[in-house]
């Protein structure tokens, strides 16, 4: 009787045990009780047998740590430094090498709440236009007091804007590595003297908490440049907090008027695009939000989204993703996929093919048991054609930078080089 009590025991004890993470040993001869076994620690993440290098074979485009950017001409790519020096690359058979193309250089004078910002445009040209990049970093000038840091950016107009230049200028450095920046200062450049001028007035701008011009009062994207079509739009969060940058803004008409006229107000994030059909953006209502569309004097609204636009949705340029439901919705024509046996609940980065057929969704680290920050990035088809690509540790991607996709199956991101984490560049996965 009593070894089957004591059976009974140990068997209702090894369950228990075993639920909380702990097996105990019981000796039918002693009372002593002895600790066996535990949860076993996280295992040590080693860069070198990272599931993520070794499953994927990982193409190390980067090797000397080149972070490469997207320029205005297909296939052609910039690395840019903060000691202001800008190369570029062309991608091609898989390969990222010097371009061909003379790279030549024209000094600006930026006026920036009324100080004077020196930097050097490196530029290339290509079928009769201009693309070029520049860096300023307050240890080029010691004249610049309240500007640590500007990129710019030298970019054909728009056609609303008329013939020539413009000069972008982000003021923020923890943007240095995003490939879809937001800019802060629109600027009409010639080329041929470096002279770069503001469009929009200045009058009743208000002073931010670093002591400069408020960076939300024209705002541009490369995205809206390329698609504002013959209009000559720029965004603007100037009637908002400051914390509303990025988040809402209104579209406004290009002039230095006082108030220059609000052409659509209250627009949710900053996409825009203005076509054949009109002008579309997202806008917030009162049962969540909507895809919109303003033509002939008329809006209205293509396509409702039930739930809150940042906690439940993701966006990358036309395609919105619900983060639960996994519908992908492409907002210029409606069409719609929904995504299989992935969860993005956590996700914070969506990344979508130019195809609109395969998409990356990163989330940032969560540091586990033994202090290490572990990411999660997902590779995948929308639909579902192939098995998703999970991996889940360390050093996975580098969170200040984003994805770039080379085509619509090689995606670029940039990744740590080795365990320290210390060198990074720009790494390719093609699936």
């Amino acid at each position: 009787m009593k070894d089957n009590a004591l059976k009974i025991l140990t068997a209702v004890l090894a369950v228990v045990m075993i639920a909380s993470g702990v097996v105990f040993f019981l000796s039918s001869g002693e009372s002593k009780t002895e600790i066996i076994k535990k949860d076993p620690d996280p295992v040590v993440y080693t860069y070198e047998q990272s599931d993520y290098f070794l499953s994927m074979k990982l193409s190390v485009t980067g090797a000397n740590g080149e972070v490469y950017l997207p320029t205005d001409f297909d296939n052609i790519y910039y690395v840019a430094s903060l000691d202001g020096s800008v190369k570029f690359f062309e991608y091609a058979n898989g390969a990222m090498n010097p371009c061909a193309l003379e790279v030549k250089q024209v000094k600006a004078n930026l006026k920036a709440s009324y100080e004077t910002i020196p930097v050097t445009v490196n530029y290339i040209e290509k079928d009769g236009k201009a693309c070029g990049y520049g860096v300023f970093t307050s240890s080029m000038s010691a004249d610049v007091d309240v500007y640590s840091y500007a990129f710019v950016k030298l970019t054909a107009k728009p056609a609303g804007y008329g013939e020539g230049y413009l000069l972008l200028a982000d003021f923020d450095k923890d943007n240095f590595y995003k490939a879809d920046k937001l800019y802060s200062e629109i600027y009409n450049f010639n080329l041929a003297n470096g002279s770069a001028s503001t469009y929009v007035s200045n009058h009743t701008r208000m002073i931010d908490r670093n002591g400069t011009f408020r960076q939300d009062w024209t705002l541009l994207t490369d995205d809206m440049v390329k698609n504002l079509g013959g209009a000559k739009y720029f965004l603007s969060s100037r009637y908002y907090n400051e914390s509303d940058k990025g988040r809402r803004a209104d579209v406004m008409e290009l002039s230095n008027a006082y108030r220059p006229k609000i052409v659509v107000e209250d627009i949710l994030g900053v996409w825009f695009v203005n076509d054949a059909n009109g002008m579309h953006y997202l806008k917030k209502n009162d049962s969540g939000f909507a895809n919109m569309n303003l033509a002939n004097g008329e809006e209205r609204v293509l396509t409702q989204f039930e739930g809150d636009y940042y906690a439940d949705y993701m966006q990358c340029g036309r395609y919105l993703i619900n983060k639960k439901s996994l519908v992908m919705t492409d907002l210029m024509t409606g069409a719609t996929q929904t995504f299989k046996d992935i969860d993005i609940t956590s996700a914070d980065v969506f990344s979508v093919s130019p195809d609109g057929a395969k998409a990356v969704f990163a989330s940032f680290g969560e540091v586990n048991a033994n202090g290490a920050s572990v990411q999660k990035l997902i590779y995948c088809t929308a639909d579902g054609s192939a098995e998703p690509a999970i991996y889940a540790e360390p050093l996975l991607f580098d969170e200040s930078a984003g994805f770039v996709w080379l085509d619509n199956a090689s995606v670029m991101s940039v990744r740590a080089l080795d365990g320290t984490g210390a060198k990074a560049g720009s790494v390719v996965y093609t699936f």
